[in-house]
């Protein structure tokens, strides 16, 4: 096997492969925050009932701490709609690390671009190119 055959993809697999990285990059990172941060983030936000009852409900295993870090995602990245509802509080909120919610606002994004992208690849491959 050549160096070429390695290079000679075409450029669809090279951009699922793009984005598969781009994937595994936001779930690593979110699995480091759940085990690293999470705690401290719940613990800014102990007078939100959104992160709160997440956090009795879900527990302590993995899934159950990545659950947890998306209602703490939810909270930081649409605050005005949880606002709304009533279940975040505002000064919480806004009191809440800027270094955080900015890598926080970034991974809900990346998830949006990421869901977006695989909704087109999937409608692509099923309407038969």
């Amino acid at each position: 096997m050549s160096i070429d055959y390695l290079f000679n993809h075409p450029q669809k697999f090279w951009f699922d492969v793009g984005v598969m990285c781009l994937a595994l990059a936001f779930n690593v990172t979110g699995i480091v925050l759940a085990y690293a941060r999470l705690d401290e983030m719940e613990d800014r936000l102990n007078k939100c009932s959104l992160v709160t009852s997440h956090k009795r409900i879900w527990g302590d295993w993995i899934l159950g701490r990545v659950i947890r870090l998306c209602a703490v995602m939810a909270t930081v990245s649409m605050p005005r709609w949880n606002i709304r509802r009533g279940v975040v509080d505002r000064q919480q909120v806004q009191d809440f690390p800027r270094g955080l919610k900015r890598v926080l606002q970034s991974m809900m994004l990346g998830g949006v671009v990421f869901l977006t992208i695989a909704t087109a690849d999937t409608l692509y491959r099923w309407l038969g190119h």
